[in-house]
Protein backbone atom coordinates (compact mmCIF):
# COMPACT_ATOMS: atom_id res chain seq x y z
CA UNK A 1 0.00 0.00 0.00
CA UNK A 2 1.18 3.55 -0.72
CA UNK A 3 2.60 5.53 2.23
CA UNK A 4 -0.11 7.49 4.08
CA UNK A 5 1.71 10.77 3.38
CA UNK A 6 1.50 10.14 -0.37
CA UNK A 7 -2.16 9.14 -0.17
CA UNK A 8 -3.02 12.36 1.65
CA UNK A 9 -1.04 14.44 -0.84
CA UNK A 10 -2.81 12.83 -3.80
CA UNK A 11 -6.21 13.44 -2.20
CA UNK A 12 -5.24 17.06 -1.46
CA UNK A 13 -4.47 17.51 -5.14
CA UNK A 14 -7.95 16.26 -6.00
CA UNK A 15 -7.14 12.70 -7.04
CA UNK A 16 -9.97 10.43 -5.91
CA UNK A 17 -8.69 7.35 -4.12
CA UNK A 18 -10.83 4.37 -3.25
CA UNK A 19 -8.90 1.90 -1.14
CA UNK A 20 -10.30 -0.69 1.25
CA UNK A 21 -10.45 -0.21 5.00
CA UNK A 22 -8.45 -3.26 6.07
CA UNK A 23 -8.35 -2.57 9.83
CA UNK A 24 -11.34 -3.98 11.77
CA UNK A 25 -13.11 -1.71 14.24
CA UNK A 26 -11.70 -3.60 17.21
CA UNK A 27 -8.17 -3.18 15.84
CA UNK A 28 -8.63 0.57 15.53
CA UNK A 29 -9.87 0.85 19.11
CA UNK A 30 -7.02 -1.25 20.50
CA UNK A 31 -4.43 0.76 18.55
CA UNK A 32 -5.78 4.04 19.93
CA UNK A 33 -5.86 2.74 23.50
CA UNK A 34 -2.28 1.45 23.25
CA UNK A 35 -1.07 4.86 22.04
CA UNK A 36 -2.17 6.20 25.43
CA UNK A 37 -2.61 9.68 23.95
CA UNK A 38 -5.56 11.70 25.37
CA UNK A 39 -5.98 13.49 22.04
CA UNK A 40 -6.50 10.19 20.23
CA UNK A 41 -8.95 9.08 22.93
CA UNK A 42 -11.28 11.84 21.71
CA UNK A 43 -11.86 9.84 18.52
CA UNK A 44 -13.23 6.83 20.39
CA UNK A 45 -16.86 7.98 20.90
CA UNK A 46 -17.11 8.23 17.10
CA UNK A 47 -15.86 4.65 16.69
CA UNK A 48 -17.98 3.40 19.59
CA UNK A 49 -21.14 4.46 17.77
CA UNK A 50 -20.80 1.13 15.94
CA UNK A 51 -21.25 -2.24 17.61
CA UNK A 52 -17.97 -3.93 18.54
CA UNK A 53 -16.61 -7.05 20.24
CA UNK A 54 -16.00 -5.84 23.79
CA UNK A 55 -14.44 -9.07 25.05
CA UNK A 56 -12.02 -9.24 22.13
CA UNK A 57 -10.80 -5.70 22.82
CA UNK A 58 -10.35 -6.33 26.54
CA UNK A 59 -8.29 -9.43 25.80
CA UNK A 60 -5.98 -7.47 23.51
CA UNK A 61 -5.40 -4.58 25.92
CA UNK A 62 -2.16 -5.55 27.64
CA UNK A 63 -2.44 -3.70 30.96
CA UNK A 64 -5.03 -2.94 33.60
CA UNK A 65 -4.72 0.81 33.16
CA UNK A 66 -5.74 0.57 29.49
CA UNK A 67 -8.71 -1.65 30.37
CA UNK A 68 -9.91 0.76 33.04
CA UNK A 69 -9.42 3.68 30.67
CA UNK A 70 -11.38 1.97 27.92
CA UNK A 71 -14.25 1.16 30.26
CA UNK A 72 -14.31 4.80 31.34
CA UNK A 73 -14.51 5.99 27.73
CA UNK A 74 -17.38 3.56 27.11
CA UNK A 75 -19.29 5.25 29.93
CA UNK A 76 -18.44 8.73 28.62
CA UNK A 77 -19.47 7.74 25.09
CA UNK A 78 -22.77 6.36 26.34
CA UNK A 79 -23.60 9.67 28.05
CA UNK A 80 -22.68 11.71 24.99
CA UNK A 81 -24.55 9.52 22.51
CA UNK A 82 -27.66 9.61 24.67
CA UNK A 83 -27.48 13.42 24.94
CA UNK A 84 -27.02 13.70 21.15
CA UNK A 85 -29.94 11.40 20.41
CA UNK A 86 -27.72 8.71 18.90
CA UNK A 87 -28.42 5.01 19.44
CA UNK A 88 -26.30 3.60 22.27
CA UNK A 89 -28.05 0.34 23.11
CA UNK A 90 -24.89 -1.72 22.53
CA UNK A 91 -22.94 0.48 24.98
CA UNK A 92 -25.68 0.33 27.61
CA UNK A 93 -25.66 -3.47 27.41
CA UNK A 94 -21.88 -3.57 27.95
CA UNK A 95 -22.19 -1.15 30.88
CA UNK A 96 -24.99 -3.19 32.47
CA UNK A 97 -23.41 -6.60 31.85
CA UNK A 98 -19.96 -5.53 33.09
CA UNK A 99 -21.33 -3.20 35.80
CA UNK A 100 -19.28 -0.24 34.59
CA UNK A 101 -19.56 3.18 36.20
CA UNK A 102 -17.70 6.46 36.70
CA UNK A 103 -18.02 6.46 40.49
CA UNK A 104 -14.35 5.68 41.13
CA UNK A 105 -13.16 8.33 38.66
CA UNK A 106 -15.82 11.05 38.42
CA UNK A 107 -16.29 12.86 35.12
CA UNK A 108 -15.82 16.63 35.12
CA UNK A 109 -18.07 18.89 33.03
CA UNK A 110 -15.02 20.15 31.12
CA UNK A 111 -13.90 16.64 30.17
CA UNK A 112 -17.41 15.69 29.07
CA UNK A 113 -17.66 18.81 26.88
CA UNK A 114 -14.25 18.10 25.36
CA UNK A 115 -15.40 14.66 24.22
CA UNK A 116 -18.77 16.01 23.13
CA UNK A 117 -17.18 18.78 21.03
CA UNK A 118 -14.82 16.29 19.35
CA UNK A 119 -17.73 14.03 18.41
CA UNK A 120 -19.83 16.90 17.07
CA UNK A 121 -16.94 18.21 14.97
CA UNK A 122 -16.27 14.73 13.56
CA UNK A 123 -19.94 14.22 12.67
CA UNK A 124 -20.04 17.65 11.02
CA UNK A 125 -16.96 16.80 8.93
CA UNK A 126 -18.60 13.51 7.95
CA UNK A 127 -21.69 15.38 6.81
CA UNK A 128 -19.63 17.91 4.85
CA UNK A 129 -17.60 15.12 3.24
CA UNK A 130 -20.81 13.32 2.32
CA UNK A 131 -22.11 16.48 0.67
CA UNK A 132 -18.86 16.91 -1.27
CA UNK A 133 -18.96 13.29 -2.45
CA UNK A 134 -22.60 13.70 -3.52
CA UNK A 135 -21.76 16.86 -5.46
CA UNK A 136 -18.78 15.12 -7.07
CA UNK A 137 -21.04 12.23 -8.08
CA UNK A 138 -23.52 14.65 -9.66
CA UNK A 139 -20.72 16.35 -11.59
CA UNK A 140 -19.39 13.00 -12.80
CA UNK A 141 -22.85 11.88 -13.97
CA UNK A 142 -23.38 15.24 -15.67
CA UNK A 143 -20.03 14.95 -17.45
CA UNK A 144 -20.85 11.38 -18.52
CA UNK A 145 -24.20 12.51 -19.92
CA UNK A 146 -22.48 15.37 -21.77
CA UNK A 147 -19.83 13.05 -23.22
CA UNK A 148 -22.51 10.58 -24.36
CA UNK A 149 -24.52 13.34 -26.04
CA UNK A 150 -21.46 14.83 -27.72
CA UNK A 151 -20.30 11.47 -29.06
CA UNK A 152 -23.77 10.90 -30.55
CA UNK A 153 -23.65 14.16 -32.51
CA UNK A 154 -19.98 14.90 -33.13
CA UNK A 155 -16.96 12.91 -34.26
CA UNK A 156 -13.97 12.50 -31.88
CA UNK A 157 -11.99 15.07 -33.92
CA UNK A 158 -14.76 17.66 -33.54
CA UNK A 159 -15.06 16.94 -29.83
CA UNK A 160 -11.32 17.49 -29.34
CA UNK A 161 -11.54 20.90 -31.02
CA UNK A 162 -14.57 21.91 -28.93
CA UNK A 163 -12.77 20.82 -25.76
CA UNK A 164 -9.80 23.05 -26.68
CA UNK A 165 -12.17 25.98 -27.16
CA UNK A 166 -13.92 25.20 -23.85
CA UNK A 167 -10.53 25.18 -22.10
CA UNK A 168 -9.58 28.51 -23.78
CA UNK A 169 -6.75 26.86 -25.70
CA UNK A 170 -5.57 28.37 -28.98
CA UNK A 171 -6.61 26.55 -32.16
CA UNK A 172 -4.34 25.96 -35.10
CA UNK A 173 -5.36 27.49 -38.45
CA UNK A 174 -6.51 24.07 -39.67
CA UNK A 175 -8.60 23.52 -36.52
CA UNK A 176 -10.06 27.01 -36.81
CA UNK A 177 -11.16 26.41 -40.41
CA UNK A 178 -12.59 23.04 -39.44
CA UNK A 179 -14.53 24.66 -36.59
CA UNK A 180 -16.21 27.28 -38.81
CA UNK A 181 -16.89 24.79 -41.60
CA UNK A 182 -18.17 21.75 -39.68
CA UNK A 183 -18.71 22.44 -36.00
CA UNK A 184 -20.20 25.93 -35.73
CA UNK A 185 -23.07 25.32 -38.23
CA UNK A 186 -24.08 22.13 -36.44
CA UNK A 187 -23.89 23.83 -33.04
CA UNK A 188 -26.08 26.70 -34.21
CA UNK A 189 -28.60 24.22 -35.62
CA UNK A 190 -28.76 22.43 -32.27
CA UNK A 191 -29.35 25.75 -30.47
CA UNK A 192 -32.14 26.73 -32.87
CA UNK A 193 -35.30 27.03 -30.77
CA UNK A 194 -37.63 25.92 -33.57
CA UNK A 195 -35.55 22.80 -34.12
CA UNK A 196 -35.54 22.03 -30.39
CA UNK A 197 -39.34 22.34 -30.20
CA UNK A 198 -39.70 20.19 -33.30
CA UNK A 199 -37.49 17.47 -31.82
CA UNK A 200 -39.41 17.58 -28.51
CA UNK A 201 -42.63 16.90 -30.42
CA UNK A 202 -41.02 14.09 -32.40
CA UNK A 203 -39.72 12.52 -29.17
CA UNK A 204 -43.09 12.77 -27.43
CA UNK A 205 -45.22 11.24 -30.19
CA UNK A 206 -45.89 7.52 -29.83
CA UNK A 207 -44.20 5.56 -32.57
CA UNK A 208 -45.97 2.84 -34.56
CA UNK A 209 -44.49 -0.01 -36.57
Amino acid sequence: MLPIELLKELERRGFELNYPDTIPLEGKIVSIMKENNPRYFLALPLLLMEEFDYKSIMQKLDNEKSKIGFNRIICISSIILQDEGISRGHLKKIIDDSQLSLQDDPLSWQELETYRSALREALLRQKEQGTKEKEAGIRQRSQLNLNTALSTIFSPAKIRIMEKIFQHEKLSNTELKYYYKSIKPRGEAILNESLQNYLRIISSIKKHH
